[in-house]
């Protein structure tokens, strides 16, 4: 009788100490590794937490304010612009496109040929040939000073070359005329983006 008492105790002392050691395990995040984190990463948004109206981009050596935004959305695909003011009298901008990854271009307005349209493949601008990579219309929505009504519906067209270089077609109404700009891709990685009320150098 007296080892049948024995071996129950052994027994409830073996499974508290079981108890405790899966409570324990648990406590401490079960044993796991730590998730990896993106080294490119400048926060819980990533390299362009805080872009918005009023925040400034950095880059190249150059300081640009955001002004406004346009978000666009076309059957849920979406992508910002973000109007910037570079210190002159060109249309300066950012865009943004997230629906397959982040892709990132700086962009300016140019002066164009009246002819110069996006009705073909390929089209010629400054001897470079520019080919077609999407068109169509999306619905857009504004922030800011941006020069257009708070929504709307815009029509695009993107072209592409070599060496990075973008051709851009856009207008705000199916009878207006185009505008034309051109742009450069960058890595979102190299851009620093101060909030607004943050000044440039990280100070508030």
């Amino acid at each position: 009788m007296g080892q049948v008492i024995v071996v129950i105790v052994v027994v409830l002392l073996a499974a508290l100490v079981l108890v405790w050691a899966r409570r324990k395990v648990a406590a401490d995040g079960g044993g796991l590794l730590p998730a990896p984190s993106d080294p490119l990463a400048e926060g819980p948004g990533g390299p362009l937490e805080g872009l918005g109206v009023g925040a400034v981009v950095s880059h190249g050596g150059h300081d640009y304010v955001v002004r406004g935004e346009i978000r666009f959305n076309e059957d849920g695909s979406k992508w910002t612009e973000y109007h910037l003011d570079a210190g002159g009298d060109v249309k300066t901008w950012l865009s943004v496109d997230v629906s397959d990854g982040t892709d990132v271009a700086f962009w300016q307005g140019v002066e164009a040929p009246g002819d110069l349209a996006p009705d073909r493949g390929s089209v010629t601008h400054e001897g470079r040939t520019y080919k077609k990579i999407e068109s169509g219309r999306a619905a857009y929505a504004t922030v800011g000073t941006t020069g257009l009504p708070p929504s709307g519906q815009a029509w695009y067209a993107d072209y592409t070359a070599e060496g990075g270089r973008l051709l851009g077609f856009e207008r705000w109404s199916q009878d207006g005329s185009w505008e034309v700009s051109t742009g450069t891709a960058v890595a979102a990685h190299l851009l620093e983006i101060y909030p607004a009320g943050t000044a440039a150098g990280g100070a508030a």
